[in-house]
């Protein structure tokens, strides 16, 4: 009886086994005490600094940030949820506790586990649907750049569709609690746009079945199915309140928001991403066909040629060698329509054949609604290169236009190319006898269309021209400004270049051609009956495997990790850093190490100051838009720095060594201003900046300027008494507003004055939480020189406290707290039901009844 218990368990205990040795095996490093160089993650170290150093002292995360462009709300940048929510405990459970990112690639083969299982396929073609998921060569190239949250959502992506399918297939219970568990994971790991690609998947996957209900006249399955899909849904984003709402509401305000002074041909639009921006990183509409061979266009912006074979290199090692160290730089293998590429979105080729296969094989539940999403994010993954139609949907698709980066919908096909290859497989293995001639006759037919699609790509390979735009660029300046011996040089170098990129396309060509090949002997074998079907699976999924690990390796290897003490050892300070550390005061710093066009490229300076610039692709878009009027005019700027505190300037010196610079004028935390100057639209207030006084004045929207003026010439008891000088001088000799406090998320203030006075602080506006009190007294927040904070103060002593309290963050613990409380209740009820159905049929045996 024991053992009839566990048998059906056993496929599924190898498949966890196989799953955590292939992921120890592949990540061990990570176990040697070493860890990923990442460039997005030690960006975000240096974002996040701030937020660290606050939780070590407070237990917790603020809710703002100090580091980067002069304070911003820290919610995209690390945060904590403050409400116990049941699925972040259970992200650990399934993943094991096992170190990044060998936790990536085990939670993703466990989710594409499920799903296989919701599918119905043989466990061992599930086992070999997850590794050929999670190690597709996207996967593998984002987890080496640092794109955590992306790779997270992707290995989450097969578990929520497969949620969705148990409610479809009227596995009601189960399914609205997974759906609403799954749910609540793949949009806790917070990549809203992967989120979003999965809903386009989700949205045709319901059509398909609508379809079929309605002409089945299942309309009570029809309104269940839809019903509890809105519960399980709901739960699951509502467990994750506190993000989605803080997401959503900073949004509006952010660049993915839009901007006040956006021009034709900016990044930004009045309501979000511009067309050109958005369609930033596009591919060409070839390039998708690197999901069958993956070095179509180079593979990758690195190295992909050795040096002793590479043409290129060789024509670098004939130039002198001035002249090669300029041009080296131009040795980029990628010569795509991305512009830059960590590496190419490679499904696999035998995936790619058996999905097409399946589309002779499958009858037409799934593989139809498959057929029409993978060309949908294919036509998406254009972007600027089919801009009449991407540029419909970024208009019509609700908030399409927050995102950019089209090629990232490549993600789409290549899940759903993974889905078909497990079906298909499936259907191989467990066609009977009487019918192989006739799926033989439809097998046939996917090797014609295969052979088809190799011949085109031959066709291209003798086509193309191999030369990327940067190419094109440098030849023609080389050839007007550099003189005929350095033209000729760069002309050998592209040459090689060319010569280098074919040869990868030829070698991918072949390379795919000879595993698909290996594949389909394998699938005749077995529809002849000469191999097992676990044989056939076995071979089949380990060809499929070691195709898509052997690209891999290219990008995710052991060389791409350091030990953990040398990579932080990359935070330590500089001189320049060191010397402003001895300043203990309230002061920001200006990073200008990297060049003026780099300020919002790097938050290597946030590690160790509060900075007026930084990273972050979601900035806040009245900040932006200083960056953009005015900080990057430096030094044509000053009177911005000095509102904003600056008192240091990191600048990079002719030896190499950076070096610092005292800002005179810094005004510090808060001050009084004598005259507001009135303005009615975002860009004259934006102008007026530029050869404002800030010390002196403060500019401020017409309607607030004419309350606030009008207020303290009734409130002063003698205005006009003195001249203009007078009462300046006065003012400086005893009026004084003073930071008291500094607490990231509450900052006091002592002012004294003699008469009601006009206090600017040195505080990023934002109306989206902050608020202030005077003395306990709830005071409006003006929107002042642009970005900053002004207050109206009165008459005498009083303590000014601003508090940062937004009501989306606190509305979401709330959500968050009572979702998390139905999931449990969803669950409890899942395991009622299928403890009471497994009561009933102990007592009704051989009815084969199940719930």
């Amino acid at each position: 009886m024991q053992k009839k218990w566990f048998q059906p368990l056993i496929p599924h205990v190898i498949a966890v086994v196989v799953f955590l040795l292939v992921a120890i095996i592949y990540c061990k490093p990570a176990f040697d005490h070493k860890v990923l160089v990442q460039g997005d993650v030690s960006q975000w170290k240096a974002m996040a600094q701030n937020s660290f150093q606050y939780k070590e002292t407070h237990g917790h995360f603020p809710l703002w940030t100090e580091g980067m462009f002069s304070g911003m709300p820290a919610y995209q940048v690390a945060m904590d949820a403050g409400v116990p929510s049941p699925q972040y405990f259970l992200y650990d459970i399934i993943t094991l506790g096992l170190k990044k990112p060998a936790g990536f690639f085990f939670l993703a083969c466990i989710c594409f586990y499920f799903l296989s299982q919701v599918l119905r396929v043989n466990p061992y073609v599930g086992i070999a649907g997850g590794l050929v998921y999670a190690y597709a060569t996207y996967n593998a190239v984002i987890v080496y750049v640092g794109h955590d949250t992306k790779m997270q959502a992707i290995a989450l992506l097969p578990a929520f569709i497969g949620s969705l399918l148990l409610v479809f297939e009227k596995k009601y219970w189960w399914g609205v609690a997974l759906l609403a568990l799954n749910t609540s994971l793949f949009v806790g790991v917070n990549h809203p746009q992967i989120v979003y690609y999965g809903l386009i998947i989700t949205v045709f996957m319901t059509a398909a079945y609508v379809v079929r209900w309605i002409r089945e006249r299942d309309y009570r399955h029809l309104l269940i199915a839809g019903a509890l899909t809105l519960i399980g849904g709901l739960t699951g984003i509502l467990c994750n309140a506190v993000v989605s709402l803080t997401t959503y509401d900073y949004a509006k305000a952010s660049i993915r928001g839009g901007s006040a002074l956006a021009t034709e041909g900016g990044q930004v639009t009045k309501s979000g991403l511009s067309q050109d921006y958005a369609f930033s990183y596009s591919m060409y509409k070839t390039e998708p066909l690197v999901l069958l061979v993956p070095k179509i266009y180079g593979g990758s912006d690195g190295l992909e040629v050795s040096e002793d074979k590479s043409k290129a290199i060789a024509a670098l090692q004939e130039m002198p060698p001035e002249l090669g160290r300029q041009l080296q730089g131009l040795v980029r293998f990628y010569w795509g329509g991305i512009g830059s590429c960590g590496g190419p979105v490679y499904a696999g080729a035998i995936v790619c054949f058996l999905a097409l296969l399946g589309f002779f094989i499958l009858d037409g539940k799934h593989k139809w609604w498959i057929l029409a999403a993978g060309v949908l994010g294919i036509v998406m993954s254009w972007g600027s290169y089919f801009a009449g139609f991407n540029g419909f949907l970024l208009k019509a698709l609700p908030g399409y236009d927050k995102f950019r980066a089209p090629s990232m919908t490549m993600i789409i096909p290549n899940f759903l190319l993974c889905v078909m290859a497990v079906l298909s497989l499936q259907k191989i293995v467990t066609v009977e006898a009487a019918g192989r001639a006739a799926f033989w006759e439809k097998y046939k037919k996917a090797l014609y269309l295969t052979g088809g699609i190799f011949v085109i790509l031959l066709l291209m390979y003798f086509s193309f021209d191999y030369t990327s735009d940067s190419d094109r660029r440098v030849l023609q300046q080389a050839g007007s400004q550099g003189g005929q011996q350095v033209a000729e040089y760069v002309r050998r170098l592209v040459q090689g270049l060319r010569e280098d990129r074919q040869g990868l396309f030829m070698g991918s060509i072949l390379r795919s051609l000879l595993f698909i090949t290996a594949a389909a002997i394998a699938g005749w074998l077995s529809l002849k009956g000469k191999i097992r079907p676990l044989a056939t699976i076995g071979i089949i999924g380990a060809l499929a495997f070691i195709d898509l690990i052997g690209v891999d390796l290219d990008y995710l290897n052991n060389d791409r990790y350091q030990d953990e003490e040398e990579v932080q050892n990359s935070f330590s300070p500089t001189a320049a850093d060191t010397q402003i550390l001895q300043d203990k005061g309230y002061y920001r710093v200006f990073d200008l190490r990297e060049g003026v066009e780099n300020i919002t490229n790097s938050a290597t300076a946030s590690y160790f100051h509060h900075s007026i610039t930084g990273y972050h692709p979601a900035k806040l878009s009245i900040y932006q838009d200083l960056i953009e009027h005015q900080l990057y005019k430096f030094p044509n700027c000053l009177p911005v720095l000095d509102m904003l505190n600056t008192k240091y300037i990191l600048q990079p010196s002719r030896t190499g060594r950076d070096s610092v610079v005292v800002n005179p004028g810094v005004l510090g935390a808060a001050w009084f201003v004598l005259e507001g100057k009135a303005v009615e639209t975002p860009s004259a207030m934006m102008d007026s900046l530029t050869n404002l006084d800030p010390r002196e004045a403060a500019v401020l929207f017409g309607t607030d300027k004419k309350k606030i003026w009008e207020e303290m010439m009734t409130k002063n008891q003698q205005p006009g008494s003195e001249s203009q000088a007078d009462s300046m001088e006065a003012a400086l000799k005893n009026d004084s507003i003073q930071l008291v406090k500094n607490d990231n998320d509450e900052m006091e203030y002592q002012s004294v004055s003699g008469s009601m006075r006009f206090a600017v602080f040195s505080e990023v506006y934002y109306d989206r939480g902050w608020k202030a009190y005077i003395d306990g007294t709830e005071t409006p927040i003006y929107r002042t020189d642009y970005v900053l904070r002004g207050l109206l103060l009165p008459a005498g002593r009083h303590r000014i406290r601003f508090v940062f309290h937004p009501a989306s963050f606190y509305t979401g613990q709330l959500l968050q707290g009572i979702a998390s409380v139905v999931l449990l209740l969803l669950f409890a009820g899942a395991i009622g039901v299928e403890w009471r159905g497994r009561k009933m049929d102990k007592r009704t045996p051989g009815t084969g009844k199940t719930t």
